[in-house]
C-alpha cells in the first residue's frame, strides 16, 4: 500500500504516510512542574502502533495567548519533557513536530492569571468568547513574533524534528491574513506581512535541518461580506506560503471559530472524507509541498484511496488512532478487520478537549491511562466468569477477562447485544456508534467467549454454570417516574420501543445528555407531539459541543416544544403541570404519555443470590450508577482487569 510507503518531508524521511495531527489531549504537559509521563505515554503508544508522523498538541508562543486549560511553557521545565518525548517516539521510528499557536482575539482572558486583555490585530469581539480584544501595537506584534522564534528554538533544542505553524481555527496567524480580523492601515495590515515574518524568522531559528509545516484552514465558513476568504482566498494564502520555499508540509483543517470544530471534526452525521476535495484543491497550488489530508478518514482503505487518486501525499487518521493505536500494524499484518473503529462519538476526545479536560475514547478506555496501566497479562489462576448483560459494560468486561485467560460466558436477556446503546439503531446516523458493539462481539468470538442471547441469569443458571465470578452488568430501571392514574409514565429506554403516533408526549429531562434529546427526536419522527421539559437553563447542557447544535436544529425542525428552567409539579387529566423556576409561572402541557429521562436504579436482584452461593460479584455500567456508554466501557474494562 502507498499508505505504508516512506516519504520525504523536508529534511526527514517518514516511514509511512499516516499522520496524527495536533489535538488537545493532555494540556498540563506544558504546565511547569507537571510530569510529562501521561502525554508521553499516550503519544508513544501511537508510535508503537506504527504512526509515521505525530504533531504534538498546540504550544502557546507568548504569555498573551492563554485561555482556560492552556499554559505558558518554561524553558527549564519543557526541555527535558521534549527530550523524553523525542526519545520515546524516535525509538519507534516516528518523527514528531510541535504545533506553535497564539489564540489572538479568541476565547476569553479569564485563563490568563493576570487577566490581561486578548490581543488582536484590530479592535473586535472574540467570536468564541464575546470579549473585546486589544489592538496590538507594532512593538507588541514584534514581541509575539519573538515568541514564535523562542518557542521554535526550544522545541528543536529539546530534540523534536521541527514545528508546525498553526494558522487555522481562527487563531492569530489566520486572523493576520483574514479581513474579518485585520483591518489595520499600517504595515501589519498587509495580508501576508505577519505570516511572512513568522515563517522567515522561525525558519532561520530552526535551520534547514528541521521541519517547518503550516496548518491552514481550507474553508473559513465566513461569508465574504463579513470578511471571509472562502476556499479560493485561503488557497491563495496557501499558494503564497508554499511558494516561499520555506515550508516542508502543508496541513489543513476548516473553520475560523472554535464553534466550527463541530463541523471540522464531524460526528456520526458527517460524511467520511468530506474535506478531501479541499485537500486536493490545496495540493494543486502547493508547489510540490507535501499535503496532509484530514476529515473523518477512518480506515486504511479510505486513506489509500486519497493517496492513489492524488488528493494528498499524507493522511491524517487522528481519531482513528485514538480509537485504535495499532491501526497501522494490524493493517500491515492483514488484520485490518480487527482494527477497533472510530465511531464518531466524539464524547471522549474532542468534546472533552473543548472543556480543557484530559481526553479518552468512547470505547477505548486505555486512552489517557497508558502511563499507568500495566500490559494485560494472563491471570495466574484462570477462573470461570459469568457476565450478566451484553451492554457496553458487560461486553468490555468479558473481552478483557477473556484476554487474560479466564473462561467467560455472557448471558443477555434480549436477542441482541448492546444494552441501552442498542436504541441508537433506530436513530439513523447515530447508529454508527453500534460499530463499537459489533467490534467487541467479533473479538469475543475470536477469543472463544460463549455469548448466550435470550438467556436470563437466575439461581438455576448460576447453579448450572457454577461460576467463580459474576459480573453484574444488568443495567438500571427508571426511578423518577411518578405513578399516576391520570397520565401514563415510562422511561426513555421503554419509550424508544413504543408506538406513539398521534400521542402527546412530555419528555422530562433531568440529565441533559444526548440520550434524552435523541429520544425526543425519535418520538417526534414517529408521529408524536413532543414537549421537552427540563430544569436546566438550556436543553442538553451535558451534550458535547460537537453535537449540541445538531440536536437543537433537529429538535426545532421536528417542532419539539422546549421548556427550559421548568419543573413538573403534578398531573391533571390529559396534562402535565409545571412551574417556570424563575417566574414561578404555572404552565399546563397537554400529555397522555410522560417519558422520564432521569435517575436509573441499578438492577441488583442477583447480587444477594450469587453471594449466598459463594460467588464473587462485581458491578459494571448502570449496575454501578446510571450514566453513559463511555462510562460503561470504562467500568467494564476496570472489572476485567480486576479479576
Amino acid at each position: 500500500m502507498k499508505l505504508f510507503s516512506p516519504i520525504e518531508v523536508g529534511p526527514v524521511t517518514l516511514r509511512n504516510r499516516v499522520v496524527s495531527t495536533a489535538h488537545g489531549a493532555f494540556l498540563d504537559f506544558y504546565r511547569p512542574g507537571i510530569s510529562p509521563d501521561q502525554y508521553v505515554a499516550y503519544q508513544e503508544r501511537r508510535a508503537a502502533g506504527g504512526c509515521g508522523f505525530i504533531i504534538q498538541q498546540a504550544m502557546q508562543v507568548h504569555p498573551s495567548s492563554q485561555t482556560d486549560g492552556h499554559h505558558m511553557w518554561d524553558r527549564e521545565d519543557i526541555l527535558p519533557k521534549f527530550a523524553a518525548m523525542a526519545e520515546a517516539l524516535h525509538a519507534h521510528g516516528t518523527r514528531t513536530v510541535v504545533q506553535l499557536a497564539h489564540f489572538g482575539a479568541q476565547f476569553r482572558s479569564e485563563g490568563n492569571e493576570d487577566l490581561a486583555a486578548l490581543w488582536g490585530f484590530s479592535p473586535m469581539l472574540s467570536p468564541s468568547g464575546w470579549e473585546a480584544a486589544h489592538e496590538m501595537t507594532a512593538a507588541e506584534i514584534e514581541s509575539v513574533i519573538e515568541g514564535y522564534v523562542a518557542t521554535a528554538k526550544v522545541a528543536v533544542e529539546g530534540g523534536l524534528d521541527g514545528v508546525e505553524l498553526h494558522a487555522t481555527h481562527g487563531y492569530l496567524l489566520q486572523q493576520s491574513f483574514s479581513p474579518w480580523a485585520n483591518q489595520r492601515d499600517d504595515e501589519w495590515g498587509k495580508q501576508f506581512r505577519f505570516l511572512d515574518e513568522v515563517m522567515t524568522q522561525v525558519r532561520a531559528a530552526i535551520g534547514p535541518g528541521k521541519v517547518m509545516g503550516l496548518r491552514i484552514s481550507a474553508e473559513d465558513w465566513i461569508r465574504p461580506e463579513r470578511g471571509g476568504l472562502g476556499f479560493a482566498g485561503l488557497a491563495e494564502v496557501a499558494q503564497h506560503a508554499c511558494a516561499s520555499g520555506m515550508l516542508d508540509d502543508l496541513n489543513h483543517s476548516e473553520g475560523a471559530r472554535s464553534a466550527h470544530y463541530a463541523k471540522a471534526i464531524g460526528d456520526y452525521y458527517a460524511a467520511r472524507g468530506e474535506f478531501l476535495p479541499l485537500t486536493a484543491g490545496l495540493r494543486r497550488v502547493a508547489d510540490g509541498v507535501p499535503v496532509i489530508a484530514v476529515g473523518k478518514i477512518m480506515d486504511a482503505g479510505q486513506a489509500e484511496q486519497a493517496l492513489e487518486d492524488g488528493s494528498a501525499d499524507l493522511v491524517a487518521m487522528t481519531r482513528a488512532q485514538i480509537a485504535d493505536p495499532d491501526l497501522v500494524v494490524k493493517t500491515q499484518r492483514g488484520e485490518g478487520h480487527r482494527v477497533r473503529p472510530c465511531v464518531g462519538a466524539n464524547s471522549g476526545c474532542v468534546d472533552r478537549m473543548e472543556n480543557s479536560l484530559p481526553i479518552t475514547c468512547f470505547h477505548n478506555p486505555d486512552v489517557g491511562r497508558e502511563w499507568r496501566l500495566a500490559p494485560l497479562e494472563i491471570a495466574a489462576t484462570p477462573r470461570r466468569v459469568l457476565v450478566a448483560g451484553a451492554g457496553p459494560a458487560g461486553l468490555k468486561a468479558a473481552e478483557i477477562a477473556a484476554r487474560r485467560g479466564h473462561d467467560v460466558t455472557v448471558a443477555e436477556v434480549r436477542h441482541i447485544p448492546g444494552g441501552a446503546l442498542a436504541t441508537v439503531e433506530a436513530l439513523g446516523p447515530p447508529g454508527e456508534m453500534l460499530g463499537a458493539i459489533s467490534w467487541i462481539v467479533a473479538e469475543l468470538e475470536l477469543l472463544g467467549v460463549d455469548i448466550r442471547y435470550n438467556t436470563e441469569v437466575d439461581a438455576a443458571l448460576l447453579a448450572e454454570l457454577s461460576p467463580d465470578v459474576l459480573v453484574l452488568a444488568t443495567g438500571g430501571d427508571g426511578a423518577d417516574s411518578v405513578t399516576t392514574p391520570l397520565v401514563e409514565t415510562i422511561d426513555t429506554a421503554e419509550a424508544m420501543g413504543r408506538m406513539v403516533d398521534g400521542r402527546r408526549v412530555v419528555l422530562v429531562d433531568h440529565l441533559g445528555y444526548a440520550e434524552q434529546a435523541f429520544c425526543a427526536q425519535h418520538l417526534a419522527r414517529e408521529g408524536a407531539t413532543v414537549a421537552m421539559v427540563t430544569p436546566f437553563p438550556s436543553i442538553g447542557p451535558n451534550i458535547g459541543f460537537t453535537h449540541i447544535r445538531g440536536h437543537l436544529e433537529r429538535l426545532h425542525e421536528l417542532r419539539v416544544a422546549m421548556h427550559t428552567s421548568t419543573v413538573i409539579t403534578g398531573y391533571e387529566e390529559g396534562a402535565a403541570v409545571g412551574r417556570q423556576v424563575y417566574s414561578r409561572e404555572r404552565i399546563e402541557i397537554p400529555a397522555d404519555l410522560v417519558v422520564m429521562g432521569g435517575l436509573k436504579v441499578p438492577r441488583l436482584g442477583l447480587r444477594k443470590i450469587a453471594e449466598g452461593m459463594g460467588i464473587e460479584v462485581h458491578l459494571a455500567g448502570d449496575a454501578v450508577a446510571g450514566r453513559t456508554a463511555l462510562h460503561a466501557f470504562r467500568e467494564g474494562d476496570n472489572v476485567g482487569r480486576a479479576l
